[in-house]
């Protein structure tokens, strides 16, 4: 009888369990009924600072200070030696570019030039018959006519006429180099310092002959450390800087020693000095390393980098209430000084939010924005007082 009494009550106690249990799952069911009935809040729009896509030429410089030299003298010597048979101008006279100042006597080298052209005439000669009896000798030695020994030896004659051919060659074009030294030209427009000889004199290399004032033009000279002077190269950009003036010139030489400091030099030849600077005058100048033309250009803070050569922009879509995001796809190209260079698609004109990573981390596709600076115009913001702060303070 105990037995069942204490049964009976474990039953019960169980059932009154398992309506609590239900009790409270149906609370529950019509808690979650009702929460479904409410409707979602209004999703609060950013407000954000935008800049436009801009379409031009993208550039990435290195900043330097380059000095200014004026061109004033050139000291013109003999390259080689014989009898100055003409002279040019004289004192105070201006000449032009390329115009002869001095002629050296050539009858000597012009004679060696053609001995050397009558060797190389029987040595063609010569090699061209040593091409064919090698010929004939490997054609008879296939017929059993000949024998190894005597195709080797005109083998060896054939080379030999070649080589002798080729060295030939080699003889006179360095005869014709040291011809054209027979003219002096002026380097540059310029007038006549002092003339140093007379003809008749005997020209020897490394005598002086003029000394030539440049009356125009000017030089230019960069110093450069290692890693930037290898990326340097003649007919390199460089844009100057004077006050709102700007002008590009390019690169003509580059100095291949560096300096105690590790700093190497370019220098680029003007027509004449730059905003009418002095000689040792120093002038702002960006090196231009690479350039983009037509580029689709971004500012930095525009867009959000994924991985090397992808980001992210986040594009508004429409005006007023209906603004919203549209998160672009692009490729990366050049960081250039005017900002990303960028492709896909988007357009010139094409706003974009602009604000720290940490914000743009943020931004999804389809978030309503306000835009409160009118595509970074510096107009005023428009009214929007349920807006969240702007996008660079966060959501």
């Amino acid at each position: 009888m105990p037995k069942l009494k204490k049964t009976f009550r474990t039953l019960l106690i169980l059932l009154v369990a398992a309506g609590v249990a239900a009790a409270l799952v149906r609370v529950r069911l019509r808690r979650m009924r009702q929460l479904a009935a409410v409707p979602p809040p209004a999703a609060r729009p950013w407000a954000v600072h935008t800049a436009p896509v801009v379409r031009g030429t993208a550039t990435r410089g290195f900043p330097a200070l380059a000095t200014l030299t004026a061109s004033r003298e050139i000291t013109l010597t003999g390259q080689i030696a014989g009898t100055l048979v003409e002279m040019g101008p004289r004192e105070g006279v201006r000449v032009h570019r390329g115009e002869l100042l001095a002629r050296v006597d050539t009858r000597e080298l012009e004679a060696t030039i053609a001995a050397k052209e009558a060797r190389l005439a029987a040595a063609k000669a010569a090699a061209a018959r040593a091409t064919a009896e090698y010929a004939r000798e490997q054609r008879l030695m296939k017929e059993g006519g000949s024998d190894a020994s005597k195709v080797e030896e005109w083998r060896t004659a054939k080379v030999a006429a070649e080589e002798e051919v080729a060295s030939l060659e080699r003889e006179i074009a360095a005869l014709r180099v040291r011809l054209g030294y027979a003219r002096i030209t002026a380097p540059a427009d310029g007038v006549i310092a002092a003339r140093l000889a007379e003809p008749g004199d005997l020209c020897q290399p490394g005598k002086p002959l003029y000394r030539l004032t440049v009356s125009h033009g000017a030089r230019l000279r960069v110093d450069l450390p290692q890693s930037i002077l290898e990326q340097v190269h003649p007919g390199t950009p460089v844009v100057l800087s004077h006050g709102s003036a700007r002008l590009e010139v390019r690169i003509t030489r580059v100095h291949p020693a560096l300096d105690p400091r590790a700093l190497g030099s370019a220098e680029a030849d003007l027509a004449r000095p730059p905003f009418g600077l002095p000689s040792g005058a120093r002038v702002p100048a960006r090196i231009l390393l690479a350039r983009v033309e037509e580029a689709l250009i971004v500012p930095p803070r525009a867009l959000l980098l994924q991985d090397p050569g992808h980001g992210r922009l986040f594009k508004v879509v429409g005006e007023g209430p209906a603004a919203h995001l549209a998160v672009v796809p692009v490729a990366v190209g050049l960081h250039a000084h005017e900002g990303w260079v960028v492709r896909g698609p988007v357009a010139a004109g094409d706003r974009v939010v602009v604000a720290h990573e940490s914000v743009l981390a943020h931004l999804h596709d389809g978030d309503p924005v306000v835009v409160v600076d009118g595509l970074g115009t510096g107009a005023p913001a428009p009214p929007a007082p349920e807006a969240e702060p702007a996008a660079e303070a966060g959501r």
